[in-house]
């Protein structure tokens, strides 16, 4: 049977491809061809052109023939995928399908067609099956439903051969069909689809609760432990990381806080060698921002403490002077110093204003003999 099959297949492809060769040699090729490319059929019309001799009158234009017809094949080619999309997205699978069956006897070769035929083709299948799948599943839930009223009549009204006969016929029906939700819950199964496994075979045992439905049950429970297991494992590696991350970062922090200590402790101290005072004030704040001071630092802050009294007194009693002595801008400048080591020292704010207003009225004093000298 097959070699037959083979051998109609070789005839065919030899009577195609015959008909293509008389169809170039003809006189009215090109009509042939016009033909073809109306109809759509570009891979037709590519074949006569190409069979057609050089001793042919149109045998010139052949080239600019084909060159055209690959042009208005990729063209059709864009319309159709952008058609079958179109009737895809509508719903109407079984004409897009067609569509695209039409387009590939006219375009075999194109690949963008048939990649999309073999897409819908793969899509409507995984539907239809699981459209039969929602059929079964509802017959099996009648079913289900069915039986049990069937069984409570029978406990009623006993004795009923036709009620008897139905039972009987649906007993028989149940058993099949829970067999089938059995392979629909073993492939679910295997796909590790815990759940709808778990559903379709509660359903399959409720119709017929046979030992193998049962082991069937028995084997999602102890994957669906064994996921929950492992997902727990999972969660703790994750977590444990997480720890193990946060705890190299504040070791990190925790490191670079006592290399920070160690350099600031040794510029405080050169500072307060020094004199530096301004300088080993701000170290003092940035060590206390990295945390408690130690005995050392506190040291070390207290000795620049009394330097900084000192210094404050010293520049204080200087001001004075310069004050008395009638130069107040020596006497402001020096006071601020005072302000930029202790900016809370009152004693230094109260002889700044009084000095400025005093060159306020030395000012007025210029400006009105000024304008006297003026008149």
């Amino acid at each position: 049977m097959k070699n037959v099959k083979l051998a109609f297949l070789i005839l065919l492809v030899i009577f195609v491809q015959g008909c293509a060769y008389m169809d170039a040699r003809s006189s009215n090729v090109l009509e042939k061809v016009d033909s073809l490319v109306e109809g759509d059929r570009y891979a037709q019309a590519q074949v006569v052109l190409s069979h057609v001799p050089e001793s042919h009158a149109d045998y010139s234009s052949v080239n600019a023939l084909i060159a055209g017809i690959d042009k208005q094949a990729v063209i059709y080619e864009q319309q159709t995928l952008e058609e079958g999309r179109a009737l895809e997205k509508a719903g109407e699978w079984y004409r897009a399908k067609r569509y695209y069956q039409t387009a590939l006897n006219n375009i075999p070769d194109s690949e963008k067609i048939n990649s999309a035929f073999q897409a819908l083709h793969f899509k409507q299948n995984i539907r239809v099956a699981a459209l039969e799948l929602d059929l079964l599943v509802m017959q099996a839930e009648w079913l289900s439903n069915t039986i049990s009223v069937q069984e409570e009549l029978a406990l009623i009204t006993p004795g009923s051969w036709l009620k008897e006969g139905r039972w009987k016929r649906d007993k028989d029906k149940s058993k099949k069909v829970a067999k089938l939700l059995a392979e629909h819950g073993r492939a679910a199964l295997e796909q590790d689809d815990f759940l709808h496994a778990e559903e379709l075979l509660s359903l399959a045992w409720q119709l017929n609760p046979v030992p193998m439905i049962g082991e069937l049950k028995q084997t999602v429970v102890e994957s669906q432990l064994l996921l929950a297991k492992q997902q727990q494992e999972i969660e703790n590696e994750k977590l444990q990381s997480q720890v193990e991350n946060e705890r190299r970062q504040q070791q990190i922090v925790i490191e670079s806080r006592r290399k920070m200590q160690k350099i600031l402790n040794v510029s405080l101290l050169k500072a307060v060698n020094n004199n530096e005072l301004t300088r080993a004030l701000d170290y003092v704040v940035r060590l206390k921002l990295l945390g408690n001071l130690n005995e050392s630092e506190i040291e070390l802050a207290q000795q620049l403490s009394f330097l900084l009294d000192k210094q404050v007194k010293e520049s204080i009693a200087l001001g004075v002077e310069y004050y008395g002595e009638g130069q107040y801008m020596k006497a402001i400048g020096t006071w601020e110093n005072a302000l930029a080591l202790a900016p809370d020292n009152e004693q230094a704010l109260e002889h700044i204003g009084r000095a400025e207003r005093i060159l306020e009225k030395l000012q007025r004093l210029r400006d009105s003999k000024k304008e006297a000298s003026k008149q």
